[in-house]
């Protein structure tokens, strides 16, 4: 089985995979969900599309009103820009997880959340959970003009040691590859 056939109820597992752009497909089929990183397009947006996927793998009403009740608790929490959107998500997972499924995010390097709904197991949540390792860190290194900079890399990789500011031209690192302000590195979404 694919492993996005993960997020597939039983009657959707004859779409065809093999599709360059499945991703897209099944966004349009509704089966997953884009949302961007600063929001919900209207309120509701991602409880409404995990009430549909819930009642397409055949959950009763309790768990759609579970999550409602998740998402509002969450989507009212006070929280800094971007950070509601990955609340909203976690909490989805929480109140789905007694009917035995998860919420999943395929990652792709933008900034923008590409979840859905499918059975949880071990496998699943290896794949697709929220908590999964991401392979690429962030870089990003604020300079004192106030540019911002950053670097994508593999996490493989050494941290960046070099550059200039892409906003001024400054040299961001010291002869030794210090940066001359605080880096941070945290994982790419």
């Amino acid at each position: 089985m694919s492993d996005i056939a993960h997020f597939l109820a039983a009657a959707e597992r004859g779409f065809p995979l093999e599709m360059d752009d499945v991703v897209d497909f099944l966004i349009g089929k509704g089966v997953l969900l884009a949302v961007d990183w600063s929001g919900e397009e209207w309120s509701g947006q991602i409880s409404q599309f995990v009430g549909r996927r819930v009642e397409a793998f055949g959950e009763d009403g309790a768990v759609v009103v579970a999550v409602e009740s998740a998402v509002r608790d969450a989507a009212g929490a006070d929280l800094a820009r971007g950070e509601h959107v990955p609340a909203i998500l976690r909490a989805v997972d929480d109140a789905l997880a007694p009917a035995g499924l998860a919420l999943g995010e395929l990652r792709s390097g933008d900034d923008t959340y590409r979840v859905g709904v499918m059975r949880r197991t071990e496998a699943s949540s290896h794949l697709w959970g929220l908590d999964r390792l991401s392979s690429e860190l962030l870089y990003i290194l604020d300079c004192p003009c106030g540019g911002m900079n950053v670097w994508q890399l593999p996490a493989s990789d050494p941290k960046p040691d070099a550059g200039e500011c892409d906003s001024c031209g400054r040299n961001l690192f010291d002869a030794a590859g210090t940066p001359i302000v605080p880096m941070l590195a945290e994982p790419a979404v």
